[in-house]
């Protein structure tokens, strides 16, 4: 089976983590492309048993250019003719519903929030492309219902998220951030981290905040492109990295604040090594965190710092706490189901396909 994977940008992030995770795993059955804007650097760890297509340069917003790669999409279908189209994020969703045929076409939905919320202007969109895919998914119920609250809903399904279990895997890392969060935990009784980048849809004012009202602990931030000045004491920004949840055995806490979310994979990968949560109450949080892995809850400094207390107010709640986080990953959210949602349906568009 041909498949192209369809996705804006390659920089880090829940998307091309989504599409990394398929190459990784379905690339000794099938033939995969992956067309894409920006350098690649979301796939520079991946073996090359896959065909790399650079469409552009990194660009989200829309101009008059988008043209000239809705051109570059139907020249690559044209090209090589691919069995199956998984399209990612608003942009090559809308384009690539054009470009290619619709009886081949997955389209990932990454958080219906970020369309509704904070770029709705392509809701319009949306719903004038509703019926150009096979499939639409949505990695959450909470998108699920969204989606049809707005009429879209006759070709969509479910498809949680899942991350490759690195804890398993026991995989090390031996750098400079790995060498300062050892000093920290020489330093603090216990670190608080997340790993995101750091933009609009994060709440990193919050996170600054919540760590000043807890000067004992330790507040990591990993995720950050540039060197932040002014921060808290106890607020350490430690840059970007590729498997940065590797660095997630360090942390006792994982705390993501955020306007909207689709179904975070950094949260996920903090259940998959045990780490309880507390996350904003957005997007697919709420179906994740049931109060025993974590607690989903308003984007208040109070609240925040109530349910981190919580959680390391003693080592037995921490402990059944890791535990049900590392329970609840097993359960939901492994690669195995992930992968096996999508196989499904490109098997069911290859039995049907249509030249």
């Amino acid at each position: 089976m041909r498949i192209f994977q369809v996705i804006t940008v390659s920089e880090y992030g829940g998307a091309q983590t989504i599409v990394a995770n398929l190459i990784k795993t379905l690339g000794s059955e099938h033939q995969l492309f992956v067309l894409y804007g920006g350098d690649g650097e979301a796939w520079n760890a991946l073996d090359g048993n896959f065909t790399k297509i650079k469409l552009n340069n990194h660009r989200k917003e829309v101009s008059w250019r988008d043209l000239m790669l809705f051109f570059k999409l139907f020249y690559y279908r044209l090209k090589y003719r691919p069995d199956v189209v998984h399209l990612h994020s608003s942009k090559m969703g809308a384009l690539g519903r054009i470009a290619f045929n619709s009886s081949k076409i997955v389209y990932t939905v990454h958080g219906f929030d970020s369309i509704r919320k904070a770029f709705h202007r392509f809701l319009v969109v949306e719903k004038m492309l509703k019926n150009r895919a096979y499939k639409i998914v949505g990695v959450s119920q909470y998108d699920v219902e969204s989606m049809k609250e707005v009429g879209i809903y006759k070709n969509v399904e479910r498809i949680y998220n899942g991350v490759i279990d690195h804890w398993v895997s026991g995989k090390e890392k031996n750098d400079s951030i790995a060498n300062q969060l050892d000093d920290l935990k020489q330093n603090y009784s216990r670190v608080v981290m997340c790993i995101s980048r750091i933009s609009k849809q994060k709440k990193f004012d919050l996170f600054l905040d919540i760590a000043r009202q807890m000067p004992q602990y330790a507040f990591v931030w990993i995720g950050n492109k540039e060197e932040i000045s002014g921060l808290p004491q106890n607020v350490y920004c430690l840059g970007e990295s590729h498997d940065a949840c590797s660095y997630l055995k360090y942390a006792d806490v994982f705390a993501l604040p955020s306007n909207y979310e689709g179904l975070p994979m950094s949260l996920l990968e903090a259940l998959a090594f045990g780490v309880p949560v507390v996350a904003s109450a957005v997007g697919g949080i709420t179906e994740v965190l049931d109060g025993k892995n974590g607690f989903a809850v308003t984007n208040t400094v109070d609240v925040f710092k109530e349910k981190i207390d919580f959680i390391l107010s003693d080592e037995v709640t921490q402990k059944n706490m890791s535990i049900a986080a590392r329970e609840s990953y097993l359960a939901n959210f492994t690669i195995e189901k992930m992968v096996g949602g999508y196989r499904n349906i490109f098997n069911a568009i290859y039995a049907n396909k249509k030249e």
